[in-house]
């Protein structure tokens, strides 16, 4: 627990809890550590997180100054996710009830994956669960007074960006043609669903128009949006044309660009098939472009 923060009453140092890492557990395989960034992840993924926490409750009823027949705590896990040094939004907060009888919680939670983004955070609390009846003169006693923190924030995808992205001058690529003028020029196959994602999609900058890239640069969120619905929607209507898109999405490798059109379409539309999305983009294809700037609005960057 960090002691950058002088608190008005006891609280329980690192000596009396033995907590062990998180663990991962990706789409039902092996649990490891999680470390800085959370590879290959998109939003179909399931992650499953773990950890054992055991409290000495002999010593911590000590250092409290609270008698363990008075004493009460529970564990708090909220689950975040967004860009940024603090979650953006809380997906969702766990209680965990520890007693002298039962000193050790079993933690194992799934986060939704169609709701995550950029950052996954994780906040372990303990906490104060009821006024003691009997307490020492700095003993903490209001409910939910905070005894114990420790928080772990991992990073999606890695490092890199969703796809590639390249600055070069249109003029010199294409000359007097129309795409010359396009502020931005998404590069990929159509017919190769197979292929890794991130080598399948690239995106190429516009560098005659400098004032694109600088906001680019800085984030500008309503661009990053704009682009990112022209990729999706590129893809995602692609993919409805096709005469076996269901066998394509069915058979897609883990990473593959089907698989991540796949993670779109849950995200967008998680309970309609792919024959219902096909109509739609025939008959409503200002609605179906419409619902891709949600999917855009949740990967907050490229």
């Amino acid at each position: 627990m960090s002691r950058n923060i002088a608190f008005p009453f006891l609280t329980v140092p690192d000596s009396c809890i033995s907590a062990e890492p998180w663990f991962l557990c990706v789409d039902g395989g092996g649990s490891t550590p999680i470390g800085d960034y959370i590879a290959d992840w998109d939003y179909a993924t399931e992650l499953c997180l773990s950890r054992s926490i055991e409290l000495n409750m002999e010593d911590v009823s000590s250092l409290l100054e609270i008698p363990s027949d008075s004493l009460e705590v529970r564990l708090i896990v909220d689950i975040g996710t967004g860009s940024g040094r603090l979650p953006r939004k809380i997906l969702s907060t766990n209680s965990f009830k520890i007693t002298t009888a039962f000193p050790k919680v079993d933690i194992s939670l799934i986060p939704p994956s169609e709701h995550l983004s950029s950052f996954l955070f994780i906040s372990t609390t303990l906490v104060l669960a009821s006024k003691p009846s009997a307490f020492g003169k700095l003993s903490p006693t209001l409910p939910n007074s905070r005894l114990w923190q420790d928080k772990l924030v991992t990073r999606l995808d890695g490092e890199e960006p969703r796809f590639p992205i390249e600055e070069a001058s249109f003029a010199s690529l294409f000359g007097n043609l129309p795409e010359a003028r396009a502020p931005w020029f998404v590069s990929w196959n159509p017919g190769d669903w197979n292929r890794d994602f991130h080598g399948a999609v690239r995106l190429y900058l516009n560098n005659d128009y400098p004032e694109i890239i600088t906001k680019i640069q800085a984030g500008d969120s309503f661009l990053l949006q704009t682009i990112s619905v022209d990729v999706v929607g590129q893809v995602l209507e692609k993919l409805l044309t096709e005469t076996d898109a269901d066998d394509i999405v069915a058979n897609a490798p883990g990473g593959s660009l089907a698989a991540q059109a796949a993670s779109w379409i849950k995200l967008a539309w998680p309970t309609s098939s792919l024959v219902s999305l096909k109509h739609k983009f025939e008959s409503q294809p200002g609605i179906f472009r419409a619902s891709i700037w949600a999917i855009a609005e949740s990967q907050e960057e490229l």
